[in-house]
């Protein structure tokens, strides 16, 4: 029972982490701040359609429709801020002001309650149209404070002649249909968000070995030596080479070499941590950067990588056991250096250690 109420909660669309939300409000963000924008404007406009209806009533509207440019301010906020949450609360703080000015309007035309209620449906579609920048749950709540806001100001009796049943017979099933549109509005992006970030990973992720792969690799390693010119510590390149893997591939075939690089590429994982990256950048080769580290720290960080792949055995069906080692050339930044010329000398570190013997990790060049 319990697994499938996470179930119902991991495919659910209130499920919405923050890097999730952030990006929505990236993609929505436009779309949202030029629509409070129109609506701005929109409101002063519309004082067109209340000298029609009621000429002499429209002179009395004419500071209301003007105070309809508060909007303005929901399109610079909007555009400005980044905070999902913040931008919710604001837009729905501008809208509740906006409709309490269209409510003073009504009061001061003939029969504005009565003629007024497609202006109501209006405010009420707002957040499934405006509001797909928000979090899920902040829209539902907004969409049902819209809908009571007139009639609690009714109620209270701020405003006289308000049609209470024409609106609620109205207003309320429109609310519940506002409601279910943007469940699946979001429900829709959630699942599309879900499937980018899996083509995303699978472009950067080595299918076998679980890590980083070349190309990631190559894009990190060059962002990170442009970091390097800002801090005070330089980057570190690791290359680590499995020994002798053909003869592991030769003695117990293909499956033995490739479960030996999972084994390694994990307890490279577990010893590199958040400390930097790891990836498979060649067949049995391994590419480990750390950024911000010194010497002493790296050299530690890789002897406990070597250590632990040495220690460990590989265990396949038919009772089989192995071992493997792996050799670990390096690298250290300094001003003048490029990705080329790093590579070139952890190849180097690594091609000393080869000859030397092997399951070692080579020194790094000053």
């Amino acid at each position: 029972m319990k697994r499938f109420f996470e179930g119902l909660w991991e495919h659910s669309a209130l499920n919405e982490p923050k890097p999730m939300l952030y990006k929505k409000l990236k993609d929505h963000r436009f779309f949202t701040a030029n629509v409070f924008l129109f609506g701005g404007f929109l409101g002063v406009i519309l004082w067109i359609w209340d000298y029609i209806t009621d000429p002499e009533g429209a002179h009395e509207t004419i500071g209301y429709r003007l105070f309809f440019l508060i909007l303005i301010t929901g399109f610079i906020v909007i555009r400005k801020t980044k905070n999902p949450y913040l931008l919710a609360w604001v837009s729905l703080f501008l809208v509740l002001i906006t409709l309490t000015d269209y409510i003073m309007i009504l009061t001061h035309l003939h029969d504005g309650m009565l003629y007024g209620i497609a202006g109501f449906m209006f405010y009420m579609l707002l957040p499934p149209i405006a509001f797909q920048a928000f979090p899920l749950w902040i829209n539902i709540v907004s969409i049902l404070l819209i809908a009571a806001f007139p009639q609690l100001l009714a109620w209270a009796e701020v405003i006289q002649g308000f049609q209470q049943a024409n609106y609620a017979v109205l207003i309320w099933p429109a609310a519940f249909i506002a409601i279910v549109i943007q469940y699946f509005y979001a429900l829709e992006y959630h699942h599309r968000y879900h499937l980018e970030k899996t083509l995303e990973k699978l472009s950067y992720t080595d299918m076998l070995s679980g890590l980083y792969n070349r190309r990631y690799f190559i894009e990190t390693f060059n962002y990170m030596l442009s970091r390097t010119k800002l801090s005070k510590l330089p980057l570190i390149l690791m290359i680590g080479d499995i020994d002798r893997f053909k003869s592991i591939n030769d003695k117990y075939g293909h499956p033995a070499g490739d479960e030996a690089i999972k084994t390694i590429s994990s307890l490279i994982r577990e010893k590199v941590g958040a400390q930097g990256i790891a990836a498979r950048i060649g067949g049995e080769e391994f590419g480990i950067l750390l950024p911000d580290t010194d010497v002493e720290k790296a050299l530690k960080i890789a002897e406990e990588i070597r250590a632990s792949i040495a220690e460990q055995v590989i265990t396949l069906p038919a009772d089989i056991h192995f071992s493997c080692t792996i050799s670990i050339g390096m690298a250290v930044s300094k001003r003048e250096s490029t990705v080329s010329t790093l590579f070139k000398e952890a190849d180097q570190s690594l091609y000393e250690v080869k000859h030397t013997g092997r399951n070692s990790v080579g020194k790094i060049a000053t």
